[in-house]
């Protein structure tokens, strides 16, 4: 319960250090860029929305028998406090599931803007593919609890829907990683292909001034064309580096094991 809102709060404040990465990459007004960024941070950290999403969570979780541990209590309080905090700790996880979903779609969205040069050249864009390796770090570590929790109980994840619904998680946290960036690639491939066009354009009419008027400064302009074409052309368009996507990859996998190796156990009891 300490856990979950620890790492909303967390994002919030790391969500926040975005606003001046747009400035750097958005090719728009400073004030229309600022406007999209906070009309997006309210929907994102919506406090109405992620209660909402909490409660509906915990209904589901309900409806599916999850809150169903298979403990005996001879004392009707204990039962009362367990399923009580129970309860409460769900409506916490729906509250973050809701942040994280929107956070990755916010990537989406950015995506879709017009980008200016500086997003082939920024450090930034590294430093921002990395933040939501962590966001998926975390959410992993909440997972990997919420597993570890159920399978302490008695009835364990012994039944379709226990091992349907962590394995949805399980899914969720894969695509999390992968859409934010996949789309920050994207957006580097589209903004990389419109700039390479337009210097294509440019360096074609250099090449025409050279060869027609071949002067030092003209053939040194054209030179200085080539090197930053092949410069553009050779800059990566992913956010991370090999290192980086293994070591992510481990993450994300290991709380899927939490799934699948009570899967194992089960079938070969």
């Amino acid at each position: 319960m300490a856990q979950q809102p620890i790492i909303v709060i967390w994002a919030h404040k790391k969500m926040k250090l975005l606003s001046e990465y747009l400035l750097e990459i958005i090719e728009l007004p400073k004030n229309e860029i600022l406007k999209w960024y906070e009309d997006q941070m309210a929907t994102v950290f919506d406090e109405k929305r992620m209660f909402v999403s909490g409660v509906l969570v915990t209904i589901l979780v309900h409806l599916m028998g999850l809150d169903q541990f298979g403990f005996t209590f001879q004392s009707f309080y204990s039962n009362a406090i367990l399923r009580t905090d129970y309860i409460w700790a769900q409506i916490l996880m729906g509250a973050g599931l809701y942040p994280l979903l929107c956070t990755a779609l916010m990537i989406h969205n950015i995506s879709k803007l017009p980008m200016n040069i500086n997003v082939l050249i920024s450090k930034n864009l590294q430093i921002k593919g990395l933040l939501y390796s962590k966001f998926t770090i975390c959410a992993a570590s909440v997972y990997t609890v919420w597993g570890c929790f159920h399978l302490s109980t008695p009835a364990k994840l012994s039944t379709v829907w226990d091992i349907s619904w962590f394995s949805l998680f399980a899914l969720l946290l894969l695509v999390y990683f992968i859409l934010p960036q996949y789309s920050i690639h994207q957006m580097i491939m589209k903004t990389k292909k419109e700039k390479l066009t337009m210097f294509s354009k440019q360096m074609s009419a250099k090449a025409k001034e050279a060869f027609s008027n071949p002067t030092k400064d003209n053939v040194l302009c054209l030179r200085n064309f080539l090197d930053i074409e092949h410069q553009l052309d050779e800059m990566c368009v992913w956010p991370f580096g090999s290192y980086e996507l293994l070591h992510i990859v481990l993450i994300v996998i290991i709380p899927i094991m939490v799934v699948l190796l009570e899967i194992v156990f089960r079938i070969t009891r």
